[in-house]
């Protein structure tokens, strides 16, 4: 992957803050899109760019499995979805700990929240009743784990940079196991 130089790399993570800060009014996918459009502009390879937007877009989606896990901490009287809930929220967290990483090692920029769309559904999650929310939280991060390992296995082909690679090699075996553990509990 070309690297970009650490002015460019400083000044994008600048303008995502700056305008995460000082724009309030913006939607929260507005973090996700800048930062698609810096890379776009900073990466001349397109598979530069494709690597980059798969890591913005595994960015994006471990906040919201983040605060998916907090919601169901938090709303959840079902002591085995808290304890599912404090795993998934550790486990996204080192995910996005070692995709941000691997992001700076890298001058791709990154957004600072989940998407919109992520966003939203947290929202309407978050008004079920007690009745609904433990039904509803397995079938949303049921759909959302099938997706993230589909879009993990088609970069794992595609991208030709190996440290990629190997961080995605590295985390495919934590979310199939976690899409085993939603799967197997009886909801």
């Amino acid at each position: 992957m070309k690297l970009i130089t650490p002015f460019n790399t400083i000044t994008a993570a600048f303008l995502i803050v700056c305008i995460s800060a000082c724009e309030p009014s913006k939607k929260q996918e507005d973090s996700v899109e800048v930062a698609k459009e810096i890379n776009d502009e900073s990466f001349e390879d397109r598979d530069d760019e494709k690597d980059a937007d798969f890591v913005v877009n595994t960015v994006a989606a471990n906040y919201a499995e983040i605060k998916f896990a907090q919601l169901a901490l938090n709303k959840s009287t079902n002591p085995a979805v808290k304890k599912m809930a404090t795993t998934l929220e550790a486990d996204h967290r080192k995910i996005l700990d070692d995709m941000k990483a691997y992001a700076g090692k890298n001058g791709i920029a990154v957004p600072m929240s989940e998407s919109e769309d992520a966003s939203k559904d947290i929202e309407k999650l978050a008004e079920k009743d007690a009745d609904e929310f433990d039904e509803k939280w397995f079938d949303m991060l049921e759909d959302k784990h099938k997706k993230t390992i589909d879009k993990f296995e088609a970069r794992i082909d595609k991208t030709e940079d190996v440290e990629l690679k190997n961080l995605i090699s590295a985390t495919l075996p934590g979310l199939k196991s976690h899409l085993e553990m939603i799967e197997d509990h009886d909801h």
